[in-house]
C-alpha cells in the first residue's frame, strides 16, 4: 500500500483512495444495476398488469402522492 517513509498526508491519501477503489466503486456499481432493474421491473408489471390503463394511471397517481407527502414536497 504505502511505504514505511511516506508522510502522513501521502498515507491518509492512500487510504482514501483505497476506500475509494475497494468500497465507493462497487456499491455505486450495485446500486446502478439494482436501480436499472427496479425500472425494468415495473415497467414490465405496468406493460402486463390487468387492469385498463386509467386504473393504472390512478394507482400511479395516489402512490406518488404518498411518496411526495411523506418527504415533504409539493407535487405537481
Amino acid at each position: 500500500m504505502s511505504s514505511p517513509e511516506a508522510t502522513p498526508g501521502q498515507r491518509i491519501a492512500a487510504f482514501f483512495q483505497a476506500v475509494e477503489e475497494e468500497l465507493w466503486t462497487p456499491a455505486r456499481r450495485y446500486l446502478k444495476g439494482f436501480r436499472a432493474g427496479l425500472v425494468l421491473g415495473l415497467a414490465l408489471a405496468l406493460l402486463l398488469t390487468p387492469w385498463k390503463g386509467g386504473a393504472v394511471r390512478a394507482r400511479m397517481a395516489a402512490i406518488r402522492g404518498l411518496v411526495c407527502r411523506r418527504r415533504g414536497r409539493r407535487c405537481r
